[in-house]
């Protein structure tokens, strides 16, 4: 019976003569990464984009990242400025992650080859200040080691994974003479943590959600901001003053209970399309209800493409 539906449905979208062929949105380009390290170093005070970070995504969006033009004020560059030269890049309908401090520290190109009191810093601090920039850590590390820091540049390791209890650091100077160092390291960042008690599946709001800096052995676990969490609902109860996993959070409903959608049905290299209303909420990739527009008497079962778009399987 629910094929012989199904296949009804598919050849009076057809026989309407619907238009083929997916919409525009469904092609949409995934998501973008910018990440820039606490500490940078740089030829002059204005510098492009794509000197300083690391731009995960297509061709055609490094593109347009990498030559955006930022400049640094007393010696440190803003957050806010970064993220104010993506939106205003022309990347429309691409979501752009950009993960780093709230300030970083901008140093000339050449204090890379000179000692650490030459910088500014003290050895402890250029040294916390290196390890965060190999990692592109926005938290807080602490570095505990025996014997002085070496002089010259940090030539090994090319990049830290957040959490590594040890590390051993090689460092060059100008003779050309290397030395090593073993440090342990302790990495703390803040995190969201529970302000009250909140059942599973409700969905979770700010007021829910305090910060408290805890000590980190794997990043990606814990949620750290609040557009991570807010909207989204957990598999179990969160007790309060425990930290937001983040693979307990579901997906947020996208497709909304009573919303006007697009319903999409392929077969055999042809696509049909016509107006539904969800029968559910859904997460993106979840199964929902739909009733088609033109006869509430068709009810589909549909997955879940964004928002406005939900797709039938033709089995």
């Amino acid at each position: 019976m629910w094929r012989r539906v199904l296949r009804l449905f598919f050849i009076a979208l057809l026989g309407a003569g619907l238009p083929l062929g997916f919409p525009g949105e469904l092609r949409a380009e995934r998501g973008i990464r910018v990440e820039v390290p606490s500490v940078v170093h740089v030829d002059a005070t204005a510098f492009m984009l794509g000197d300083i970070a690391r731009i995960y995504g297509s061709d055609s969006a490094r593109e347009a990242l990498s030559p955006l033009l930022l400049s640094s004020e007393g010696g440190f560059l803003a957050r806010e400025s970064v993220v104010r030269a993506i939106e205003a890049s022309g990347l429309d309908g691409v979501r752009v992650e950009v993960r780093m401090p709230q300030r970083v520290r901008v140093l000339p190109a050449e204090a890379g080859e000179t000692s650490s009191h030459e910088a500014g810093l003290s050895p402890d601090e250029n040294l916390s200040s290196v390890i965060k920039s190999l990692a592109a850590w926005d938290g807080v590390v602490e570095v505990a080691h025996s014997g002085t820091v070496p002089q010259g540049r940090l030539v090994s390791p090319a990049s830290l994974v957040p959490g590594t209890p040890a590390a051993t650091l090689r460092f060059r100077d100008a003779g050309g003479r290397e030395r090593s160092l073993g440090v342990r390291l302790t990495w703390t960042q803040n995190v969201l943590v529970m302000a009250r008690s909140v059942p599973r599946d409700r969905p979770l709001a700010a007021a829910d959600l305090t910060t408290r800096s805890m000590r980190i052995a794997r990043p990606g676990v814990y949620a750290t901001q609040a557009s991570e969490v807010v909207g989204r609902s957990s598999r179990k109860p969160l007790q309060q003053g425990t930290p937001v996993l983040l693979e307990l959070l579901s997906e947020p409903a996208v497709a909304k209970r009573g919303g006007a959608v697009l319903i999409v049905v392929r077969q055999g290299g042809l696509t049909a399309t016509a107006k539904g209303v969800l029968l559910d909420d859904g997460a993106v990739g979840a199964v929902v209800r739909v009733r088609r527009s033109d006869n509430k008497k068709v009810v589909l079962r549909a997955r879940v493409l964004d928002g406005d778009t939900v797709e039938v399987d033709v089995p």
